[in-house]
């Protein structure tokens, strides 16, 4: 009897102790399919970073940037505190870069990705008219110098190649096809070798929005853009059509896109063409009207946009009215600085609802005349903050120097301060402020 009230309660000790299992294994698997179903849901999260950014964004690339980075945008945008400078803040990349990664046109033959500089800022620096015509007074000096590097001064070389980004105004055809157009004065072809010396300055991009792309017809022209393509050196305003012409090129450095836009409305007698839908030319912006659209298209694409442009009236301080009144409506479309050129000496500057406008920067080195000269920059930080500075050099006996003494880097600007509009102060590091 008594061993068989032992066995009953050897089996009651292990089903029970067995029952009191039950509870601890099912909430164990309990618990694991609740996990698993409060997995990040990154379809849902797309959705929801979509519809409150305006950022087309998808499951898959979401996934990339990870859960955490994910949360933390839809934290802000349920909280309301989200702003576009919250994609560069939580990914390192703006709203428009993540755009063009998901949709691949980051790779498009207009987008250029120069990485990260490993600073807070960056920089995009401008200059005006350049000349490689041999027959011409600049490069007979530079043959006889030994070089075109001979007479820019290495200083400021140097600093342009400094620049995250640098554009130059590429004033002539290429090639050796076409002829002069009849009844124009000046006329300039070059060598199509000497692109090498964009190379050696450190030359980002070109403008062909000028009064001297077409001085060797359409030949010229067509030699001129394809010249340009097969060194890979990238251009703006010019081309087959106004298609061509209008489009912007963007650079994306710190993960912030720049675009830049170009047009001319330079000429007083009209040689160079006007692209139209049809036919080859420059961006014309003697009628604003097709330059503002292009301008609107660009500003869409990118954070940053600057406007260059060719115009004015030549050896004169005083502004066309239209330069003043183009000028407004380029910043009211969308610009975020106006860059002038074409003039051949420095005119004034001033701002616009905060947006720098540089009418001229004058030649950078392209005649024999003694004249005040510049490098314009614009330093870029990662809260998209833009401010313009001044690099005062001058051009003389066709050479190309950067200033260096106090007196005369403060001479300089003071003239440019005393121009129409007088609507900015320089400082002595040549941070220009209204």
């Amino acid at each position: 009897m008594k061993r068989l009230f032992n066995i009953l309660f050897i089996v009651t000790f292990i089903l029970c102790t067995f029952s009191s299992c039950m509870p601890k294994l099912s909430d164990e698997y309990a618990q694991e399919l609740q996990a698993q179903a409060q997995a990040f849901d990154y379809a849902d999260a797309a959705q929801r970073i979509s519809d409150g950014t305006g950022v087309g964004m998808t499951a898959d690339f979401l996934e990339t940037l990870g859960e955490e980075t994910a949360q933390a945008l839809l934290n802000e945008i349920d909280s309301g505190a989200y702003t576009e400078l919250s994609w560069l803040r939580l990914t390192g990349y703006s709203r428009h870069v993540i755009a063009d990664m998901i949709s691949g046109n980051i790779n498009a033959d207009n987008v250029a990705d120069f990485g990260n500089n490993g600073s807070d800022s960056f920089t995009v620096s401008f200059v005006g008219d350049i000349l490689f015509d041999p027959d011409f007074r600049p490069m007979v000096h530079a043959s006889q110098m030994g070089g075109v590097l001979n007479c820019i001064d290495s200083a400021v070389v140097d600093y342009l190649k400094s620049s995250d980004v640098f554009l130059i105004n590429n004033e002539f055809s290429l090639g050796d096809r076409g002829a002069p157009l009849p009844g124009k004065t000046w006329t300039f072809q070059v060598d199509p070798a000497r692109l090498s010396l964009y190379e050696d300055m450190g030359v980002d991009i070109v403008s062909l929005a000028n009064n001297h792309v077409y001085d060797y017809g359409i030949e010229g022209f067509e030699d001129t853009l394809k010249y340009l393509d097969e060194a890979g050196i990238p251009r703006v305003g010019a081309g087959m059509d106004l298609g061509e012409a209008a489009e912007g090129y963007y650079f994306i450095v710190n993960g912030i896109k720049v675009g830049i836009v170009a047009a001319s409305c330079a000429e007083k007698k009209f040689f160079t063409p006007v692209a139209t839908e049809t036919e080859p030319g420059v961006m014309g912006t003697y009628d604003t009207t097709e330059f503002i659209k292009a301008i609107k298209a660009a500003d869409s694409q990118c954070d940053v946009l600057v406007a260059y442009v060719h115009w004015g009236t030549e050896n004169t301080t005083v502004l066309d009215e239209e330069q003043k009144s183009f000028a407004r409506e380029y910043i009211d479309a969308g610009v975020d600085a106006v860059i002038g050129g074409h003039t051949h000496c420095l005119q004034g500057m001033e701002f616009y609802n905060g947006k720098p406008i540089v009418y001229s920067v004058g030649n950078f080195w392209f005649n024999s005349k003694s004249l005040d000269s510049c490098v314009i920059t614009l330093r870029i930080d990662k809260e998209l903050k833009t401010e313009a500075f001044i690099v005062p050099l001058e051009q003389k006996g066709c050479e190309t120097r950067l200033l260096t003494e106090d007196s005369e880097r403060r001479a300089l600007f003071d003239r440019v301060e005393s121009y129409e509009p007088q609507g900015v102060s320089i400082a002595d590091d040549g941070l220009i402020t209204p």
